[in-house]
């Protein structure tokens, strides 16, 4: 967030939606496209594993390569449950829209479950807060396949790097790659997502639809429900014509998508839906994530640099050798480039599309 940036708290969602001229389009050719979506036959799942894959092989096999999905990597968060949910953080105030001029958007937890319970939007307001309450960070832990995360050596300068994410059925993401070539795991603890996801080779154009329908048609695209129900259909006839691989898959309670750095994905929720998100740096991922954090974010680079040759002098080697091999200028951090919390925040967000 800059300067400009603000955040706004609302008491409940009409004053909410009277900021916002929210406007509702819950027509009947919605629902209907919506229940049309829940009878489609969705494509290839990625390969599905229990939660006894070791890291070893993941690693070696799986990790910025190809997506994943793993059951039970959350056997042991307790308390993710609506009851729990809604009677510990019913007073907590989450991120569920940005307006015209980029403002977070925040509205109290239980207002926002009232409002989705009784919810017939076309395109519901989404929590997707990087602002975690601390008593609901100790709900939950990394699952033991991701234990590298490069990132944590910008310490306080980290810009958001986990989300909490919360909304009712029709709600979700439109197509994008997370920022930096990261990789991401995405948890599922309640609820149902439909997933697209399709390799970084693919031409954008093709991915977002601009190749593929008119500019008029496109203009008009601007939820999930629109993007699988006019587009993806398109995307996965041009890449069987192609032969390339995509998948088009069911993630369910319990399971854990698996997201390489680089890969298109899209998501809508099939079901009222919980889950918990985060991107992450490992070795697998490390030399493309160095070239286009330098390209995208200098100055966060320096300071990233410079920690780890004060604490880990293998990983300081090996950005040495990819700084040769890639021409990658980095001059000398000075007090006067320390970069803010709030700079590198906002400049890590504008890199999801």
């Amino acid at each position: 967030m800059n300067q400009s940036q603000k955040q706004f708290e609302f008491k409940n969602v009409d004053e909410l939606k009277i900021f916002l001229k929210y406007q509702q389009r819950a027509s009947l050719q919605y629902q209907q496209r919506f229940k049309d979506l829940l009878l489609q036959k969705v494509g290839q799942s990625p390969i599905k594993f229990d939660s006894n894959l070791s890291i070893k092989e993941f690693q070696t096999q799986y990790d910025a390569k190809v997506p994943v999905i793993i059951n039970g990597l959350d056997e042991d968060w307790e308390n993710w449950n609506w009851d729990y949910l809604i009677q510990n953080y019913k007073d907590c105030q989450f991120r569920c829209a940005i307006d015209d001029d980029g403002n977070y958007l925040k509205l109290r937890f239980d207002q926002y479950i009232q409002y989705f319970q009784d919810n017939s939007d076309y395109n519901p307001l989404y929590i997707f807060d990087g602002d975690i309450p601390k008593n609901m960070l100790n709900q939950y832990k990394i699952p033991y396949l991701f234990p590298q995360d490069y990132l944590a050596y910008l310490k306080q300068k980290r810009p958001q790097y986990r989300w909490i994410l919360c909304g009712p059925k029709q709600s979700g993401s439109m197509i994008h790659i997370d920022p930096y070539e990261t990789s991401a795991w995405n948890c599922v603890v309640l609820g149902k997502k439909r997933w697209v996801m399709f390799p970084p080779s693919i031409d954008k154009n093709i991915v977002k639809g601009k190749s593929l329908i008119s500019q008029e048609v496109l203009s008009n695209i601007n939820n999930p429900i629109d993007y699988f129900s006019i587009i993806v259909p398109l995307i996965k006839e041009y890449c069987d014509q192609q032969n390339i691989q995509y998948y088009d898959f069911i993630q369910s309670e319990h399971e854990t998508v698996y997201v390489p750095n680089g890969w298109w994905h899209a998501v809508l929720n099939i079901e009222d839906c919980v889950a918990v998100t985060q991107n992450y740096v490992s070795d697998q991922n490390f030399e493309k994530f160095w070239i286009a954090f330098n390209k995208e974010n200098p100055t966060l680079s320096q300071q990233f640099q410079t920690n780890v040759q004060q604490e880990n002098e293998e990983l300081y080697k090996k950005i040495l050798i990819l700084n040769e091999r890639f021409n990658i200028q980095i001059k000398s951090l000075q007090q006067d480039d320390n970069v803010s919390e709030q700079d590198s925040l906002e400049e890590f967000q504008n890199q999801f599309d």
